[in-house]
């Protein structure tokens, strides 16, 4: 399927923006990344550009996991793609409590059969999402890639919930922490397994390495990016640190 396809069908449905669909779209395509996982995929938008690349390479499937919450989700994740006509090449899983049960009840099979890509872009917290990346680096082939969303997110700078009686009951560092971003510099930079790194905004690429000898490198873009200069900073002493 063809990505002006895509667009015209999600249009501008939350959450993933269509020059972000699209950066997704061409990642797929460009290093034929037939299986992929993601975790949180709310209305199955960057589910949908997700399967699309993976039907133009012709063969693969999306495995998509979120909470029982996103059935709620108006238009749905299933929705989206039975108008895309993409629901062969997309697998939705809906969890009680959070996809690490998902992973969990899967661990064998998916190290049997590891993914090409990994997307995490659901919890948001370093309990749920700093697991996550522990469970799915031992289920990413060597070559493959994961990417985070939300580096820079926080419970606090969140216009839905940082009002809601949820936020308001955390400790001050839950709330006001970047805590993806504390996954990503604290955890996935530190991991020798690791490498090619690039921070895009508020995106983070790693993958995983095919020998352990090669160079690890990180690329901060700032042409995209909103990142502090003094995070920046940081980003680079930790990589080098490791």
């Amino acid at each position: 399927m063809k990505a002006a396809e895509i667009a015209a069908v999600v249009g501008r449905t939350p959450h993933t923006l269509p020059e972000a669909g699209q950066t997704l779209y061409e990642f797929i395509l460009k290093n034929k990344l037939r299986r992929c996982l993601e975790l949180g995929f709310a209305h199955g938008v960057g589910t949908a550009w997700m399967a699309g690349a993976i039907q133009r390479l012709g063969e693969g499937k999306v495995v998509a996991v979120d909470i029982q919450d996103a059935l709620a989700r108006k238009p749905s994740a299933t929705e989206i793609l039975t108008r895309a006509g993409l629901s062969a090449f997309a697998e939705l899983h809906y969890e009680e409590f959070s996809y690490t049960w998902h992973l969990k009840r899967h661990l064998r099979e998916y190290r049997k059969q590891p993914f090409d890509f990994v997307f995490i872009d659901g919890a948001h917290n370093w309990d749920t999402d700093g697991f996550a990346f522990y469970l799915v680096a031992s289920m990413l082939k060597p070559g493959g890639w994961i990417l985070f969303d939300d580096l820079n997110w926080s419970y606090a700078k969140s216009p839905s919930l940082k009002d809601t009686d949820f936020v308001r009951s955390m400790s001050s560092e839950r709330r006001t922490d970047c805590q993806v971003r504390a996954i990503w510099e604290d955890l996935v930079l530190q991991d020798d397994r690791f490498g090619n790194f690039t921070e895009d905004g508020n995106w983070g690429w790693a993958q995983k390495l095919e020998d352990a000898r090669q160079a690890r490198v990180l690329q901060i873009r700032t042409a995209r990016s909103s990142l502090p200069a003094r995070l920046m900073k940081r980003a680079r002493e930790i990589l080098w640190e490791g």
